[in-house]
């Protein structure tokens, strides 16, 4: 079995709620680093802005931090972007 096999099978174990679970995390860390990115606004600031520390703010551009609603809703009113559509 070769190293592609192995890989593809334990991806093929990971129960669908965790996939997405990280698939969604990295996906907001993305949009959140875009959006900074665009305003032109570092993390640091950004971390004064939410009242955050910049430790606090690096680990969720590291793309596995679980958000709860008020964060995400806090960071959404900070960066005037909707991070979530419904």
């Amino acid at each position: 079995m070769n190293v592609t096999n192995v890989y593809k099978e334990a991806l093929a174990t990971i129960p669908k709620d965790v996939s997405l679970q990280v698939e969604w995390s990295f996906s907001i860390s993305d949009k959140i680093d875009a959006r900074l990115k665009e305003l032109g606004i570092t993390q640091k600031e950004f971390a004064r802005k939410m009242g955050k520390t910049e430790a606090e703010v690096s680990r969720w551009l590291g793309g596995t931090h679980n958000f709860t609603l008020k964060t995400l809703a806090k960071i959404s009113a900070v960066l005037n972007e909707d991070l979530i559509h419904m």
